[in-house]
């Protein structure tokens, strides 16, 4: 993840995208800033680079066959973290795979698992279904602001399509 960087003196700021808000439906861009939690994790990289570390995570820590995570850090990484005795009161454990890992809760009625964030001019995705066989990746530099229409169709489109490669792949 040679393109990834905590703060903003750790990257190189020319190949950062523009960030971009939505203002009484107008597109404003806005300067480049540095948060905590930007965009909920604090960490900012290329979708290529976030790519490669994802495939690994889900291959117990494999990327193309070289291992680049050890195992037990990608299995602890992904390890739901709640039982009935540690949890939040706002959490229902009833179903099983309800729950959250480092940085992971499933998501969309149990049906995936991942992490999200957005902040202003900042929108990121990175989900895969709980078997770990397909995964998505989305960044946007607009928030969400009047977006959500546009966004969730395209992630569903990217979902459609990673299902349909992964068909491929096992015939």
């Amino acid at each position: 993840m040679d393109d990834t960087g905590w703060l903003l003196s750790d990257i190189d700021l020319t190949t950062h995208s523009k960030l971009y808000e939505i203002e009484e439906e107008e597109i404003k861009p806005i300067q480049l800033y540095g948060l905590t939690t930007y965009p909920d994790g604090g960490l900012r990289t290329s979708v290529s680079s976030l790519s490669k570390f994802f495939v690994a995570l889900l291959n117990k820590g494999k990327y193309k066959g070289a291992r680049i995570l050890k195992e037990a850090s990608a299995d602890e990484m992904l390890r739901f973290q709640y039982t009935p005795a540690n949890k939040p009161e706002n959490i229902d454990l009833e179903n099983p795979n309800k729950n959250c890992g480092i940085f992971w809760e499933t998501k969309r009625d149990v049906t995936l698992m991942g992490h999200s964030g957005s902040d202003p001019g900042v929108k990121a995705d990175m989900l895969s279904d709980l078997p770990k066989e397909v995964g998505v990746i989305i960044f946007m530099n607009t928030d969400l602001s009047g977006l959500a229409d546009y966004y969730f169709p395209i992630y569903d489109e990217l979902w459609r399509y990673g299902k349909i490669l992964k068909d491929k792949t096992e015939k």
